[in-house]
């Protein structure tokens, strides 16, 4: 079983803002912190050291203390934010996820883990029952060339580089409300309700059996 000491977390905190009025969407807050605490709070029990992929120039992501890291690539979107993150990961494994995911669900890292040290392989999605959740995903950060490589030809899509790779999805579909991403105001102001019953559900849920395949 990979160990939790063997994981880099990183939180993927860039992109654009226009949808949350020009504010910096992991920053806004909820039930008393920002979005991107609440992704913290849920992420450092499941890694070893958390990194934080933000936009230069953004004091806000240092308050935690964490390592925070901007893209080498503009436009590069959420692969540019992994690819920083490799070149600074010191763990033989990497875990991403999105910054604006306040529900994560606290065994997601292990459930991955153990997919791939039951079938071997180079990354591990996630499936929610109704689509793959390629922002949440655990990775050998061998990968690193790989990674450069294809954003450095132009490629972008996260799918598209996992394609290249030994890459299982995994069931998770029991957990389909921890991947809930906050988009819009209204889903902020509907997570606010939420969060309390969510959150305390989403460490009880057991886990159902792995059912692992390759990534398409």
């Amino acid at each position: 079983m990979i160990a939790t000491a063997e994981i880099t977390g990183v939180i993927l905190c860039g992109g654009s803002a226009r949808r949350m009025g020009g504010i910096a969407k992991p920053l806004a807050p909820l039930d008393g912190a920002p979005l991107v605490e609440h992704v913290r709070r849920r992420l450092a029990p499941q890694v070893g050291t958390i990194i934080i992929s933000a936009p230069p120039h953004e004091p806000g992501y240092s308050r935690w203390g964490d390592q925070v890291v901007s893209d080498r690539l503009v436009d590069g979107g959420p692969l540019a934010g992994i690819d920083a993150a490799l070149q600074l990961a010191a763990t033989p494994w990497l875990f991403c996820c999105p910054g604006d995911a306040p529900l994560l669900d606290t065994t997601l890292v292990a459930r991955l883990a153990a997919a791939i040290d039951t079938t071997p392989g180079d990354v591990a999605i996630p499936h929610d029952g109704e689509q793959t959740q390629q922002l949440f995903l655990l990775l050998r950060t061998t990968l690193r060339q790989s990674l450069a490589d294809y954003l450095d030809t132009g490629g972008r899509s996260v799918l598209g580089w996992t394609d290249r790779c030994s890459c299982l999805v995994v069931a998770a579909a029991d957990i389909q409300h921890s991947f809930l991403n906050i988009n819009t105001t209204a889903a902020l102001a509907d997570a606010e309700q939420r969060l309390g019953s969510a959150s305390g559900a989403s460490t009880r849920l057991p886990l159902s059996p792995l059912s692992n395949q390759e990534c398409s």
